[in-house]
């Protein structure tokens, strides 16, 4: 059984898993797909994880006593955004699915008709998981320094 916790800002222990987590991923993915946009430092990925929680809602979603996820998000004008959707490595298949389950269950009970993110572009593993759970290619977003695809999802 898997459980959602919201994470506090106060909370210094769940931080820094969330910090782990996103750095674990960040790590994975550097080696499987050759992507290095969170391939950083242990330090760097918990001040990022510091900052977003003063402006998002963070989550962990366990399994037992284990974090095995993250992500974040925001509520507007009837939409929820979220970002930062990473799972341990070791956590095996399905865990990015039970997440976007729980992100789609959240977006309703809080009455948004649309859920959107934003994905690193060369990330086409992260694209094609999103498009099989029903998101949609809606444009084009800049960052400082990436280029993102704006996906949605009406539910």
């Amino acid at each position: 059984m898997y459980k959602l916790k919201k994470v506090s800002v106060y909370n210094i222990p769940q931080l820094t898993k969330v910090a782990s987590i996103l750095n674990a991923c960040g790590k994975d993915m550097a080696k499987k797909y050759n992507l290095h946009h969170w391939d950083n430092p242990y330090i760097k990925s918990f001040a990022i994880v510091c900052l977003c929680v003063l402006k998002n809602e963070v989550f962990l979603l366990y399994s037992n006593k284990s974090p095995l996820a993250t992500f974040q998000i925001s509520v507007k004008n009837e939409t929820l955004h979220f970002e930062k959707l990473g799972t341990l490595p070791s956590a095996g298949q399905g865990i990015g699915s039970i997440c976007m389950k729980k992100i789609e269950t959240i977006a309703k009970k809080r009455g948004c008709n649309k859920v959107v993110m934003e994905v690193y572009e060369p990330s086409q593993h992260a694209i094609s998981f999103y498009e099989h759970k029903g998101y949609k290619r809606i444009g084009m977003v800049d960052t400082l320094k990436y280029k993102e695809i704006k996906m949605e999802k009406n539910i």
